[in-house]
């Protein structure tokens, strides 16, 4: 009987905790970059969309599947003019990032 219990106790133990870590792993919208964003020292978790550098000079560390690109003006408008792949870091003129 013992050993029943405990055999019940574990599949009862698994089967929450495989429920339970589901919806964690689908936190991540659909389209937004796996992996942390890092602009002028503010992290961006599963970053999506345009954020402001808060300048005119960005510092970025892009630890995302994703590549990132610098703009030259405010909310991402225009034409970027430069970008960061994945796993690189820069420094360079520009007032706001955009990744997808």
């Amino acid at each position: 009987m013992r050993t029943f219990l405990a055999a019940a106790g574990v599949f009862l133990l698994t089967a929450v905790s495989g429920t339970a870590c589901t919806p964690a792993m689908a936190t991540a919208g659909a389209g937004a970059a796996t992996g942390v964003l890092v602009v002028n020292g503010v992290p961006h978790v599963n970053p999506h969309g345009c954020y402001p550098a808060g300048g005119f000079l960005v510092s970025l560390v892009n630890n995302t599947d994703r590549t990132a690109y610098v703009y030259p003006t405010p909310g991402c408008a225009g034409q970027y003019e430069g970008w960061v792949q994945p796993g690189g870091r820069a420094q360079m003129n520009g007032a706001s990032v955009s990744i997808d």
